[in-house]
Parts: structure tokens; C-alpha cells; sequence
């Protein structure tokens, strides 16, 4: 079917999925999750099938999918599968027609995008995140709800930007860093810098 969506990850992050491809008209095919102890479980009435499938059932034909998983590396893992990555937006997410947004990519309930942000691959963007102008987020960002990007901020792959986190006008957050909850970034965070607070500080290597 055309508007079928196979759907790999059946933990808790896998319900907004789900729950996202559904309120955008998309029927879930069915869900893969490596727990073999899942199988058989429901999550919003569409059943946990198996685990991951092998490459070539992927290449054997055209197969939309999603990944379905928060944890930024191992979403990054799983999306090696040369599967054909969906899109999944929520109907209630205000998207500018002017943003791009790569495969694979999560737009949740309650989610506004300004114009010419540009967003990645497999990134997230949780509920209620607001993204304003001329923003760069890359492949495999995870924004928790809440977040706020102000206008040209630039967030380089594999970033985790915590719950109702601010970040100001212009700030470049490197690659694999992560981001307190609730913090307020001010200025630039380097490469797999951990940082919280308000304003944002970096913490220690103890």
C-alpha cells in the first residue's frame, strides 16, 4: 500500500511515532523491535511483528520506513538498512514551505518551524519544540520537548538538546554534545561538551 509505514523501535518513543504517522494519514504496516519478548505486543492497536529484518528483505522492494528509536547513536545504527526512510510530520506541526527536511526525520504535535530553517536526517523534533529562522539542525539530532532554537543556530550531528532548553540567536552547538534540561545556551558549545544550567556552563571531566 502506498501510505503503509514500517515502523523499527517498540519501546515508549515508538507510540509518538506511531501516533505521528497515524495523525498524517499513514497506515503503521507493523513494528520490529529486537526484544524477542515483545513480539506480539500492541502498541496503538498495531502489532509488534519480529525483530529487525535482515538487508536484502529491505531490497527486495521499495519499503517506506521509520526508525523509531530516541537514543541518537543506535537511531543512526539502524538507519545503515537501506530501507526507503519516511517522513513523519504531525498534522498539528506548523512547517514553513520553505524548510527542508531530510529522510527519516520526526516532526511532533505542537512543533513550528520557521522559515528556511533546514533540518537533517533522523532528527527529532519533540513535541512542542519551536525552530525559528535560517536554523541548521543535522542528521541524528534528538530536540526533547519543549526545546527552543532562536533564529540561525546551528546544531551539528548527533546533538542532544534536553526538555525546555533555550538556545539564543546564533549559537553553533557541536557535534555529539549534550544539552541540560531546562538550560539557557548563550554561547557556543564545543564538540561533545556536556553543558547545563542558566546560563549553560559546561561540566567537569571528575
Amino acid at each position: 500500500m502506498k501510505n503503509e509505514v514500517w515502523v523499527l523501535g517498540g519501546g515508549g518513543h515508538a507510540k509518538v511515532v506511531v501516533a505521528t504517522l497515524q495523525s498524517a494519514g499513514k497506515t503503521v504496516a507493523g513494528i520490529y523491535d529486537d526484544d524477542p519478548s515483545k513480539r506480539g505486543n500492541l502498541i496503538l492497536n498495531t502489532k509488534i511483528v519480529g525483530t529487525t529484518p535482515a538487508q536484502d528483505w529491505w531490497q527486495a522492494e521499495a519499503r517506506p520506513a521509520f526508525v523509531a528509536i530516541g537514543d541518537n547513536r543506535v537511531r543512526q545504527r539502524v538507519s545503515a538498512l537501506s530501507a526507503e526512510w519516511a517522513v513523519a510530520q504531525h498534522e498539528a506541526a506548523s512547517v514553513h514551505p520553505s524548510v527542508r527536511v531530510g529522510a527519516g526525520t520526526l516532526i511532533c504535535a505542537g512543533v513550528v518551524i520557521q522559515p528556511d530553517a533546514h533540518i537533517g536526517q533522523h532528527v527529532i523534533a519533540n513535541t512542542s519544540c519551536s525552530i525559528d529562522h535560517d536554523c541548521v539542525v543535522q542528521d541524528f539530532v534528538h530536540l526533547a520537548p519543549g526545546v527552543t532554537l532562536a533564529g540561525e543556530v546551528h546544531i551539528d550531528e548527533g546533538v542532544f538538546v534536553g526538555a525546555g532548553s533555550t538556545i539564543l540567536p546564533g549559537v553553533k552547538i557541536g557535534a555529539r554534545a549534550i544539552i541540560g534540561a531546562g538550560s539557557v545556551v548563550l554561547h557556543d558549545v564545543e564538540p561533545a561538551a556536556k553543558v547545563v544550567g542558566v546560563p549553560a556552563r559546561k561540566l567537569s571531566n571528575d
